[in-house]
């Protein structure tokens, strides 16, 4: 396996500084990219598993359909995943590719984690010992010009990661990604529909609690880098659908007004009982939302591959 690092060495000082903005602003918030700890991470893992949460048990037959479809196109291709992560759903994508064709494809994936990137090879290279992989350590969101272009790629961005960028950093991500692509290449594009918002917040509001858990251990995290003194059984977990903007959103209220103290704080980080912190978006999309993005990035939607629900859709994108 090669590996392309492209990745500056992110420090501590950095996290720190990311965490003390977000919670200066007003609102307050933490990125969601600091929940995966181990814990943080083991969390999610139990949410993919739960009867409420539907995104994984609707994307993995629609992935494995899909790559069934798209078999012959696949030939002699870079299969680039942005934000690769664990190998799990480019394991059910392959899968479904025959071997033949499968022996012609180099996998690329793109992920800000060289550690996962090489975990998810060692189990690939068992699995899929004919495929070569060449991976990228670097940061899809800044670095696509990286990804090599002397073959034919098609671009995979699954499981609806694109749904936690805002509309505005999803168009310039779109608009960046389409600058990239050559005429030859196309993309797969996972994306949440639009459903009954009562589904959409059961998901996120499980009836054993794992997401409420999830969500505050980010106060954790927190504690762990800036010495705060955070008690997550101050907070409450909130979860929503917000109709305007066509997300869900995931908050942690005060219960009450506190003080948080750091030994690295000048200050202390005021909250007013029922004030806020922002942790997490997850846009949900229409057809509409998905040509939007289409016309950022100067593609043509080909295809869009989707359930009998339609609650998730596989939007496949070509180079005008």
């Amino acid at each position: 396996m090669i590996i392309d690092d492209h990745m500056p060495d992110i420090g501590e000082s950095s996290i720190r500084e990311k965490m003390i903005e977000g919670l200066r602003s007003h609102p307050k918030t933490l990125p969601c990219v600091f929940f995966y700890d181990q814990k943080g991470s083991e969390l999610f893992e139990k949410i993919t598993q739960l009867g409420e949460y539907y995104p994984p048990k609707v994307e993995i037959p629609l992935l494995r359909s899909t790559a069934r479809k798209l078999n012959s196109d696949l030939k002699d291709c870079d299969l680039v995943e942005l934000g690769s992560g664990d190998c799990s759903k480019i394991s059910v994508f392959l899968d479904e590719i025959p071997e033949n064709i499968r022996q012609t494809i180099v996998y690329c994936p793109m992920d800000v984690s060289r550690e996962a990137m090489e975990k998810s090879a060692s189990i690939l290279r068992n699995r899929f010992p004919e495929v070569e992989i060449h991976g990228i350590n670097a940061d899809f969101l800044e670095h696509m010009e990286k990804i090599p272009g002397n073959r034919k790629r098609f671009f995979c961005f699954f499981g609806s990661t694109i749904g936690n960028l805002t509309k505005a950093r999803t168009m310039e991500f779109m608009k960046h990604l389409g600058e990239v692509m050559n005429k030859n290449d196309r993309l797969i594009l996972g994306v949440d529909m639009v459903k009954d918002i009562n589904v959409i917040e059961r998901a996120y509001n499980d009836s054993q609690g794992i997401t409420e858990e999830f969500n505050k251990n980010i106060l954790k995290v927190a504690n762990a880098h800036l010495g705060t003194n955070f008690n997550p059984d101050d907070f409450e977990h909130v979860a929503f659908f917000n109709k305007e903007l066509s997300r869900i959103e995931m908050h942690l209220k005060a219960k009450k007004d506190l003080e948080v103290t750091s030994p690295m704080l000048k200050e202390s980080i005021i909250f007013k009982k029922g004030e806020t912190i922002h942790t997490e978006s997850s846009h949900k999309y229409t057809v509409d939302h998905i040509m939007e993005m289409a016309d950022a990035a100067e593609l043509c939607v080909s295809n869009i591959h989707t359930d009998d629900k339609q609650w998730f859709s596989l939007a496949e994108m070509v180079k005008r």
